[in-house]
This record gives C-alpha cells, structure tokens and sequence, in this order.
C-alpha cells in the first residue's frame, strides 16, 4: 500500500510540473498585457476625466487615441477579465479533488439513539481520490489550451477595438475636412458676392449676378449644418469606444498625409495565418485533443480511492486503524464509450473550423488588397490629374470673371467643379485609409511603416 501510494504521489507530481511551465508562461503573457491594458505611459495618462478632457482637446493624435482606448474600453477590460478566468481554471483543473475528512459512530443501540457515549466504536478517517497518472495533467492541458484560445479572443478583441477606432477617426477627419472645404468655398462666395454687388453698381453685370452667390451661399450654410450633425456623431462613436461620454470634446483631427507605400501580397497571406482568431482556434483542437485523450484513458483506466481509518474501541482491550482502496469499474456502462465518439466529432469539427477561420483570413487579406490598390490608383489620378487642373480653371475663371471676360456662371461652375474634386479627393484619401484600416485587421498586425 506504502508503494502504490507514492507512485501514485510521484506521478502526478510530475504531471504538475509538466503542465505548470505552460501555465506560468501564459500568465506572464496575461501579466504582460495588464499592464498594457493601459498603454498609456504613465506621464501621459490623465489623472482625471478633466485631465483627459483637456487632452483630447488640442489636434487629436490617432497613436495617443488607441492607446487610451486600449486602457480604457469595457469590450477589453471584459475580454481580459475572462481570460484571466480561464488561467484560474488551469490551476483548478490540474488539481486533485478536496480530501474527505469523515466520522462515524458504530453500534449506538436502538432504543437510544442519541447515546453517543454508548457506541462501540468511533471511527475518524482520511479520503483522497487520485485520477489515473496522466489524467490529472491532461485536464490541466485541456484548461490550458482553452485558456490561451480565450487569451487570443482578448488579442482579436484588440484588434477589433482599434479598427473600429480608426474607421471612426477616419468618419470624423472626412466630416471636418468636408466642413472646411464647404467653409472655404463660402469664403469664397461672399468674395464673389463683393464683386458682383461692385460690378453691378457699375452698370457692368446684371443683378442676377448678385444673387447668385447669395443662393450658394444659402445652400452651402445648409449642407454645413448636415454635415455638422454627423461630424457630431461621429465624435460620438470616438467617445463610445474611449469609454466617455458621447458630448466629450474632441479636438481637430490632424491631416492626413498622401500615402508613400506599398504591399506585398504573399507576405501579407503568411501573416493573416498566424492572426489572433487563427490561433483562437488551433488552441481549441489542441484542447479538444487533449479532451479525446482524456475521455479515451477515462474509458480504459479506472481512477483509484485511498483512504485510512482510526478506530476507538470503548470496549475493546486495544484501539485499531484500518486502510481502504477502491477503483471504479468505467467498463460497465455506455457513458464513456459515447463520450469518446463525441469527442471525436468534435475534434473533426474544430479542426475544420480551424480551415475556416484561415479561409476567411485570406479573402479578407486578399479583398482588403484589391480594395487598396484601387483606392491607391484613384489618389494618384486625384493628386496629379484633377487636383491641379481644377484650380486651375477655377483661377482662370476668376480672372476672366474680373476681367469681363466670362460670365458669374462660368466662374460659378469652376468653383464648384473645384470643390467637388476637392472633396472627392478627400473622400478617396478616406477610403484609402479604411481600406489599409481593414487591410491590418484582416492581416491580425501593423503593416504599415512607421515614420
């Protein structure tokens, strides 16, 4: 008995350590991003909602944005949370079951019950249940993987939270870059306005041209006030996932530069493989595995009780001790050959859902590419072609315009050609954005060059 117990002892104290170096690996990496739950270094993070108020009220800086969004987003804080449930659940799985303490009291006579002082002996004993060797440290690995698979959800999550920020920052910089252009044209207008009211107080116009640019007026102050609305909301959607309020003040977005850059596909195909929802789901068939293992073994190996007993004997000369060792019989019932089945289908299933998962990384990859590329050959057409071409008709027609050479509405037509080229320009420079924005979240990491 001394022997069986300390294999039994030996063993699994060997399954704890093989498990063990996993699971402190893991929770460092959980530790690790704690700390970069909040990547804000600490001389830039706000002591308070003013302080941070106060922040975000100068010319705002996408870098500076995700990063408090990573400190600051529930969606994050939750994802994190469970996976440092899931490495608790490691500890728990890998463990043995609680020790029975138990107390009986034997030959208390009938007609008195509770005379407990009468029995024939007292008994105190000692439980423990022990799996087979092995199976203890195959639980501990299911929980394991399980527990990374959750980690990499947290990691997706990020990914997520930080696309979503940029698509909101790139709504917000189209809103106020549309504003400012629909400003400028007004600007503009009320020039044009001046000259025709000179021009027709001098005999030289009719005042038609007078009106005119009052009408434009009119209906570009109407097209600023929508254009407003959804400038707010906008700001709205930054502060949702900054984990403010939705009226918080937001600053001017910066300007974004033309794009210098390019992509290479494969490289980009070889790193969507290895994104956080791809490794989400190769840790749940390695679980599932482990669990297929483990159901198998249940099957086959029986689990195995030790315990011992003391005995006080009131009326006996000596008192004595006995030992128990028991097993259960997993042949005899059904139950665990169809756990084994169902761990079988199951594994099937997750490991085509891993194909799955990498299927749908490499359309995204290779959509997101396409639509990069498309919007990178419209920016180039945009900045060498229209942008310049457009200003200058408009500056011709202004000139002729002085000049009495064209008419209001020559010059009306210009300057409206050249804002919609403006604007479409920034559209375009907008869409390209995005479409690197999903590119990134379809890759699983950074691509771009830092500056």
């Amino acid at each position: 008995m001394r022997a069986l117990i300390a294999i039994l002892i030996f063993a699994l104290a060997g399954c704890a350590a093989e498990w063990q170096r996993d699971y402190d690996r893991l929770a460092a990496d959980l530790s690790y991003a704690s700390r970069f739950t909040g990547t804000v270094e600490r001389n830039e993070s706000p002591s308070s909602d003013q302080e941070l108020d106060r922040m975000l009220s100068g010319p705002l800086d996408l870098e500076l944005l995700i990063k408090i969004a990573t400190d600051r987003n529930p969606e994050l804080k939750e994802m994190l949370a469970r996976a440092k449930a899931g490495v608790q659940e490691v500890r728990r799985s890998g463990s043995l079951d609680d020790p029975m303490l138990k107390y009986e009291a034997w030959g208390i006579p009938i007609n008195k019950p509770v005379a407990f002082n009468q029995d024939q002996t007292n008994m105190l004993g000692l439980r423990q249940n022990f799996p087979f060797p092995g199976n203890l440290d195959l639980k501990g690995e299911v929980a394991l993987r399980d527990a990374e698979s959750m980690y990499q959800m947290y990691r997706d999550r990020q990914l997520d939270v930080v696309s979503r920020l940029k698509k909101a920052y790139l709504d917000y910089y189209s809103m106020a870059r549309e504003v400012e252009i629909h400003l400028e044209h007004m600007t503009l207008m009320k020039d044009m306005e001046a000259i025709s009211d000179i021009k027709f107080r001098n005999g030289t116009v009719s005042q038609q041209d007078v009106l005119k640019p009052q009408v434009e007026l009119v209906m570009l102050h109407n097209e600023v006030l929508a254009m407003s609305q959804h400038l707010e909301s906008a700001k709205a959607a930054i502060n949702a996932l900054l984990n403010r309020p939705p009226e918080a003040p937001l600053g001017k977005p910066r300007d974004i530069p033309f794009p210098d850059e390019t992509f290479e596909i494969q490289q980009l195909f070889a790193k969507a493989l290895g994104r956080p929802d791809v490794l989400a789901a190769e840790f749940k068939v390695r679980s599932t595995e482990a669990m297929a293992k483990v159901a198998s073994r249940e099957a086959n190996l029986p689990d195995f009780s030790i315990g011992a007993d003391y005995w006080q004997q009131p009326n006996a000369p000596n008192d004595a001790y006995g030992l128990m060792f028991s097993i259960n019989l997993p042949w005899f019932t059904g139950k665990h050959g169809a756990e084994v089945a169902k761990m079988e289908h199951t594994l099937r299933a997750d490991q085509a859902a891993v194909e799955t998962v990498k299927n749908k990384a490499l359309f995204e990859v290779r959509d997101a590419y396409l639509r990069v590329e498309a919007a990178r050959k419209s920016l180039v057409l945009f900045k060498g072609e229209l942008l310049p071409r457009s200003a200058q008709s408009a500056e011709v027609s202004r000139v002729n315009y002085e000049k009495d050479k064209a008419s209001f509405l020559d010059l009306l037509d210009a300057e409206r050609s050249r804002r919609d080229v403006q604007l479409k320009y920034s559209q375009a420079l907008v869409q390209y954005e995005m479409a690197v924005t999903d590119l990134e979240r379809a890759v699983g990491t950074a691509i771009r060059r830092k500056p």
